[in-house]
């Protein structure tokens, strides 16, 4: 998982719904344990990255820069008829970007909607991106505008065959296949021994949307959000009878209880079951991490641009009279602003008490609660799998979980 609280704590209540009775079942001399891997929140691939690959964000805009996103967004009558919505009833020029969490949220913990919103019932559900509403069929705005906020967000996943998810969730990708060649491919083997039967990533809804969108144009239409609890299964078959499968091994795709396998270009329509090699011919091409392709050509020329305005302004200012005096006395008044502020920084008190990050946690499969013990020699920290309602802190006192965003399992 990421480092999030609620992200970790997903996993471990889903661990725990499939083996508890293993788990407690388990003796205090031979608790079971399971590793739980995390990793620097700035530097996590769990969701599309620009700032670990740059270039992501240059193809995010290509997405909204696009003749075919303007046409959208400018012509469809839906469109126009929520911005008319907002912009009368709400008094917003436009849609903000957080209007969906904004609604959700609000929606969610039974506060208070604006009267003009104060009307949903859930009958329209999602509608397709050509889709027209008619005013007379359904009074229902919450929804409306919700629908079109989720397309707007969502459209830069699915743009030029999903371009942009591809790039982002590459190295997920990476990772997902490195457990699944070993076993549909004879030439390739695994580099940490033998696989585990089960392999469980706990991410978001901005995990699981790109990573459809990178399956292919039919997969996942982007009309829909991602909710609460969300799964995505990738289930590797051995055929013994392989005459509908070469390579010997099938894959089925599952997302929320429904199998999406037959809706991957090269799959068959009639089957839930896919040869192997077609989920590789997919996905391999992208499944990259330090060998993507990242460099930013509109970071490059920002870049450039800047360099040559500060060489500019510097030329500028050498030419002016008294320029260079001014300049030694910014570099005079800087270095007296840097020793002083490097004094009282090295002279401060130390803070030994701070704990130390650790990218790797042991998560005790087998309490009924979550509680911090002590460290482990080798400074790993354990906690328990959380209680459904609640957990204790270090003086043993119940408290509420917090009710968080939604998370996501693959």
């Amino acid at each position: 998982s990421d480092d999030e609280q609620r992200t970790a704590m997903s996993g471990q209540v889903l661990l725990r719904g499939l083996f508890e009775k293993e788990f407690l079942a388990v003796g205090d001399d031979e608790t079971a344990i399971i590793r739980h891997h995390t990793a620097d929140y700035v530097q996590d691939v769990l969701s599309v990255n620009d700032r670990i690959c740059p270039r992501a964000h240059d193809l995010w805009l290509e997405a909204y820069e696009s003749d075919e996103y303007k046409n959208w967004a400018e012509s469809n009558s839906e469109v126009k008829v929520v911005k008319k919505f907002v912009k009368d009833e709400l008094g917003l020029d436009e849609m903000p970007g957080a209007t969906l969490d904004c609604l959700m949220t609000t929606i969610c913990t039974d506060r208070t909607l604006p009267p003009a919103l104060d009307n949903y019932d859930g009958s329209l559900g999602p509608t397709p991106y050509n889709a027209f509403v008619e005013d007379g069929d359904v009074n229902d705005m919450f929804e409306r505008i919700k629908n079109v906020a989720v397309k707007n967000f969502t459209w830069a996943y699915r743009h030029n065959d999903a371009a942009y998810s591809k790039l982002g969730m590459g190295p997920l990708w990476k990772e997902i296949m490195t457990y699944i060649r070993p076993i549909v491919d004879s030439t390739v083997t695994s580099p940490d021994g033998p696989l585990p039967k089960l392999h469980l990533i706990s991410g978001h809804d901005t995990t699981l949307m790109p990573l459809l969108s990178s399956l292919g144009p039919d997969v996942w239409d982007g009309t829909e959000w991602s909710h609460y609890a969300s799964m995505i299964q990738i289930e590797v078959h051995e055929i013994k009878d392989n005459t509908a499968f070469p390579s010997g091994y099938a894959f089925r795709l599952i997302y929320n209880g429904e199998a999406l396998t037959s809706k991957m270009v090269g799959c068959p329509k009639q089957s839930d079951m896919c040869d192997s090699q077609v989920l590789l011919r997919r996905v391999m091409p992208f499944a990259k991490f330090e060998e993507r392709n990242c460099a930013s050509s509109k970071t490059s020329a920002s870049s450039e641009t800047i360099m040559d305005e500060m060489k500019t302004a510097a030329e500028d200012m050498v030419n002016e009279p008294g320029g260079i005096f001014l300049m030694v006395l910014i570099a005079v008044v800087s270095m007296a602003l840097g020793g002083i502020i490097t004094f009282f920084f090295i002279r401060r008190p130390s803070r030994n008490n701070r704990p130390a990050y650790h990218k790797h946690t042991s998560s005790i499969l087998g309490d009924l609660s979550m509680r911090v013990m002590e460290a482990e020699p080798d400074g790993a920290i354990i906690s328990a799998v959380p209680a459904i309602y609640g957990s204790t802190n270090e003086h043993g006192d119940e408290k509420k979980l917090d009710d968080r965003e939604e998370d996501a399992i693959i």
